[in-house]
This record gives structure tokens, sequence and C-alpha cells, in this order.
């Protein structure tokens, strides 16, 4: 038998010949690329190597930011009601890159001379300036059996935590507390962003002993501060108008929106008032300033652009009246319940405030000046929504110019108590009234009779309401709400109420009838005041506001330009008919100089120049007692002033104070502005 052949080692060899030829190709291609960055390398090096040697060395920059002086505030004589005091601050621009513990130094260095308020100083910030020490640190590490290795990120978080834990053990003197506030702010301020170490009462050894250690106190540098500062002779009731700014920086809860605004930590800016409305135009623009710092840590400054100071404002609003009206406002406030007395006088035709005041009685029975609660304090106001409601049935044409008389009579419904005039309470007289009678004696009768007549569903007595569609509620809003009642007045002030609306949902059907005479709704002082002034003005309700120009400020700051005037802007029409207009002057000419034995404004027929007005007094409760809101809307048909009051929780025996109020509040627009035109 033949034996099989061996097979040929041909194959074998070939495949192992092919492993080494893989070999040498990755080897190649490894040679060529270590050539290559060889080659780049020493190009590095020797080309490029003092470009590059001479970037680290050099000094580092970035444009900063720095703060202006903010806007003024003027009275509309131009009254400065608020200004800047500029002073000598110590500031902090931080390097970029700095480590914790270069600040440390710094802070230790600066911390010798300049002594600031550590009542800030946090827990963590305390525990982080104790153990950038290397001798307490490792005291700490020892007390706390810590093993890692001194430095790193877990022999730091160790520490922290252990001292954390055991706070008692970390104490502070007096001077260390100090130094430890300053690097807390050197902390939390960002790369080559500017902050203040100290801002107030900086004194000149503090000044001279930074100048004299600036190369020991890298980022250290003398600025200026700019504090707000209001008039010592300004009325206290215009501070809640003018507003006021942060103190320490940012607020906490606006921080994050305010830095992506490009504001820094440690900015001033506006919370409330007209500083906070008007923010944009009164912060100005930013200095500019190229900030270096050379690689020895020691800062220099250019100024890249001097930066533009805030513009001004100037208000509409007088000041010396204003405090007048305050005054006549706690002069007449009665005592016992009364909860406040609030009045507004503005310019029908421009929406422009002349004065707006306010007083509050606190708990404790004190009295405190609010002119903000006239737009964010909302009361039932009574009879003086007579007119918008009777506007409201001509404009429906449930009643005419020519048709428009509607006996008084006491109001009997199913379900709801009898309402009726106050004149007429027991239905002993049957009184025909037109449109300006019964405006004249104040007939709560003819309006719920106008409202039935909206709502489909002419008086009869003994009639139900249940079949009256709740939409009437919504019919008689929205011919409010076209004088300006129960909708925002849109003034230049921050926090406006619109005031409150009752429900309007079937179970409260029978307060249709409330809603018709002021008992349901409530309205602001303001909105009272915009109200009168839509009918004075003819039908226009125009935008309330208190800003009448924003001026830019001159280099001199004596010629200020003026860059934008608040032009009067109409928020819309009435859109009433002369002859309906005509009406409801006629009516609110007889409440002052009427001759019925009921007229309601006969007190204030002594005034001259005359006015036209319309009472208003709304029943309320007040710590479980009955009082009363007194309310009253006034203009003067030759001159430019509308006037609002409301005094809420007065007893019956003072319901009148608002036409003494009002009397007087026009005899100090007559004095106070009108003579000095």
């Amino acid at each position: 038998m033949q034996a099989p052949k061996r097979r040929s080692g041909r194959d074998n060899t070939s495949s192992m010949s092919r492993i080494p030829a893989r070999l040498n190709v990755l080897l190649g291609i490894v040679v060529i690329m270590l050539g290559a960055l060889g080659w780049r390398l020493g190009s590095l090096q020797l080309v490029q190597g003092d470009k590059f040697k001479a970037e680290i060395n050099s000094a580092e920059s970035s444009v900063e930011q720095v703060n202006v002086q903010r806007g003024i505030i003027y009275d509309s004589t131009g009254k400065a009601l608020v200004t800047n005091s500029g002073s000598q601050a110590i500031t902090y621009t931080k390097p970029r890159n700095t480590s914790e513990q270069s600040m440390y130094k710094t802070a230790n260095e600066v911390g010798d001379f300049v002594k600031i308020d550590t009542k800030q100083l946090s827990d963590a910030n305390k525990i982080k300036y104790y153990i950038q020490d290397e001798g307490r640190a490792a005291e700490l590490a020892k007390l706390g059996n810590i093993s890692s290795a001194p430095g790193t990120d877990a022999y730091v978080k160790a520490l922290t935590d252990y001292a954390d834990k055991n706070s008692d053990e970390i104490k502070l003197s007096e001077s260390q507390k100090n130094k430890a506030m300053i690097f807390q702010k050197m902390e939390n301020a960002y790369a080559l962003s500017t902050v203040y170490l100290k801002e107030k009462d900086v004194t000149q050894t503090e000044i001279a002993s930074v100048g004299e250690r600036q190369s020991k106190m890298p980022g250290v540098n003398v600025g200026i501060y700019y504090q707000r500062k209001g008039s010592s002779n300004t009325d206290k009731s215009l501070e809640g108008v003018v507003g006021g700014v942060s103190k320490s920086g940012l607020p906490e809860d606006q921080v994050n929106a305010l830095i992506n605004k490009g504001y820094s930590r440690d900015d001033s800016v506006g919370t409330s008032g007209l500083e906070q409305q008007y923010e944009d135009v009164l912060k100005g623009t930013k200095r500019r300033m190229e900030i270096t710092v050379d690689k020895d840590g020691k800062t220099s400054q250019k100024v890249l652009y001097p930066g533009k100071a805030g513009s001004n404002l100037r208000l509409t609003i007088n000041a010396e009246y204003q405090e007048n009206v305050q005054k006549i406002l706690r002069d007449n406030m009665p005592g016992g319940l009364t909860q406040g007395a609030y009045a507004v006088v503005m310019n029908p035709k421009t929406g422009g405030v002349y004065a707006m005041g306010g007083v509050n009685r606190t708990e404790t029975g004190n009295l405190q000046d609010d002119a903000m609660a006239t737009i964010n304090r909302a009361e039932v106001v009574g009879s003086v929504v007579k007119p918008a409601m009777i506007v409201n049935g001509l404009m429906h044409n449930v009643i005419t110019t020519t048709d428009n008389t509607i006996v008084d009579q006491p109001i009997s419904v199913a379900g709801t108590p009898v309402k009726a005039s106050y004149f007429n309470k027991n239905g002993s007289q049957s009184i025909p009234l037109t449109v300006p009678m019964a405006l004249e004696v104040s007939s709560n009768s003819y309006v719920m009779q106008v409202m039935l007549k909206l709502a489909g569903k002419p008086y009869t007595p003994g009639m139900s309401l249940q079949d009256v569609d709740t939409s009437i509620f919504q019919t008689m809003r929205e011919g409010f709400n076209r004088f300006g009642l129960g909708v925002k007045t849109g003034i230049d002030l921050p926090g406006e109420t619109a005031g409150l609306r009752g429900t309007s949902d079937r179970a409260h059907i029978g307060n249709a009838l409330d809603e018709s005479f002021g008992q349901y709704d409530t309205y602001t002082t303001m909105q009272l005041a915009q109200y009168v002034s839509t009918i004075a003005n003819g039908g226009y309700r125009m935008k309330a506001h208190v800003v009448e120009s924003v001026d830019e400020r001159s280099e001199d700051g004596k010629n200020d330009l003026t860059q934008q005037t608040m032009a009067p802007q109409s928020l819309g029409s009435v859109g009433w008919t002369p002859a309906q207009r005509e009406l409801i002057w006629q009516g609110m000419d007889q409440v002052v100089n009427g001759s019925s034995p009921f007229v309601t404004g006969a007190p204030l027929k002594t005034l001259k120049p005359g006015i036209y007005a319309k009472t208003g007094t709304a029943e309320t409760f007040t710590n479980g007692q009955e009082t009363l809101t007194s309310s009253l809307i006034a203009f003067s048909p030759d001159h430019d002033v509308a006037l609002a009051v409301v005094v809420p929780g007065v007893s019956k025996d003072a319901e009148f104070v608002n036409m003494n109020i009002a009397k007087e509040v026009y005899n100090a627009y007559w004095k106070d502005i009108e003579a000095k035109k």
C-alpha cells in the first residue's frame, strides 16, 4: 500500500511570511507619525518657543465694566427728590485663574489695614478661611484622623466635613473674622469682575495703606461708590413712589436673571417704586476699563469708554403740593375705626398725576404715610360709580337722552332684602327722576332699575331675579371698564392692582343690585381719578403716569436734554355721544349746585372756581362694626384738574369727610400749582 504524500510546507511558509509584512506596514506608519510629531515639537520649541514663553510671562487683560452714577429724580418744578452721594471705596478685581491660597494671602494683607462689617460672614466661608492655613489644617486633620494627602480634593472635603460637624473647634479672633469676611467677598467675585470690599466709611488711612501696598494686594484698588440719597426736605409720602435700590448687591431672588442681563453681583438695582420701574434708564451705561494683570499679579487700568451717567426723571408730581395733600389727609382723617385716607389729583387731559396722597392707620393706631396705597389698595366706593352705570344704560338704549325718567321706589325682589334710596327708604314718596336729578340726589333705586332694564327684566314689585342672566355682571363691568373702573390704570409704577370682583354665579345674582350702585366690586383711588378724568375730558381713558420726561444728563450737569416726553396716551374711548356726556355733566353740576332738598354735594358749592362732583357712601364692616367708606370724584369744568378721595372705615357722623378733604385739596391746588403757572 502506498503511503500518503506529505503536504507540502509551502502554504505554511507563505502564511507566516504575510504577518511580518503587515507589522512592517504598521511600524512604518508609526515611525512616520513619530517623525511628524517630533518635527512639530521641534518647530514649537525652536521656532516659536520665544513667542509662547513671552505670552506666558506677559500680562493678561480683560475688559471690565464699572458702575456710573444713577439718574436723578426731580419733581415737576425741578426740585431734586433723590440724588447720588459719592464716596471712596476699596475694590477688588479678581485676577483670572487666581487660587484660593493667593486670595487668602491678599485678604490677610488687606485685613491688616482695612476693617469691614463681618455680620454677613457665613459659616462655610469661615471654615474655608480657617483651613487655608496649613498649620490649622494639619491640626484639624489630626483631630479628625484624616488620612488623605494634604492638598488633595479629598483632604479639603474631609477637613470641611469635620469642621462643619465640630464648629466649636473653629475659633477666629475679631481680626481673623475681618480677614475671613474680606476673603469671602473675594471668593464670591467672578474672574476679572470688580466687587466692593468696603464701600462705606472708608478712612483716609485705609486708602493710603492700600495705595502704598498694592504690589502685595493684587487686584485691590481704590474706587468710587455711589449711594442713593433722598432730599431731607422731601415729603415722606413720596419715598414709596420714588422707591429704593438694593444696598448689598443684587437681590438674592433675582441674582441669576440680573447677571444674565449684564449686572455684577455687587451692583445696586432698583427694587421698588420708580427706581424699579425705570431701572433701565436710571442705571446709565457702565464705564469700560481694560484691566491688566502682569506676571507678578500687579494690576493696571486703562479707560476704554468713560461711561454715561443714568438719565434723569422729571415727574408730573409737585412735591410741595404732594406734601400739602398729605397733611390735609392726616389732619382730616377721623379717628375710631377709620382705616386710612387717600386722594389722587390728576390732569384729566394727560393722565399726569399732580399728587397721590395716602395715610394708613396701623394696628397700633399710628398713622403711616403710604402714597402707593392709592394704586394697591382697593375699596368698595359706593355711589361714585353711578355716572358710569347710567352711561351704560344710555349706550344700551334702555334709557335715552330724551326719555330717561324713572320713579324712585324701594326695590323689593324675591329672596333679597329690600333696597332703597336713602331719602325714600320706606317708599312713602313716588318721585320721578331724570338722569341729572338721579345723580343730584344719588338715587340707588334709579340705577338698580337701569340694571334690570339692561338685563331685559324691567322692575316689578316682588319679581324674582332667578330668570335674570348672570351675564348682567359682565355687562355692567364692561361699562365700568370703559371709564377705568375695575381695570389697571397703566400707571408707571410697580404693584398696581385692578381690585377685586365679587362672585357672579347664580347663587349671587342678588348682588347684581349692589353692583349697580358701587356696593360689590372694589376699586383703587387711582382708578377713581382716571374714571373722573375720563368724564371730564369728554370720554377718553388716559393712561395714568407720574413721569413727565426722561432727560439726558449734560456733561456739566446743568443743561439736561430731554430724551423722551411722556406723550398723553389714550387707553380707549367710552364711545358716548355729546348729548350723553352733557347729561352726565349736568347731573354732576347739580350734585354741587342743585336745588333739591336731598342734594348730596352742597358743601362743595363754596369752592371757587366751581367744580362738578359725585359723592359716594358705601356700607361696610370694620372689626365687626358697621362703618362707611366715604368717597368722592370731582373735576373743574374750566381747568385741567380732577380729584378722587376715598376714606374707608368711617363712622356715620364722619361720612362727609370726603367733602372736607376735597375742598382743602382743591384750595391747595389753586395756591400751589395754578397760581404759580
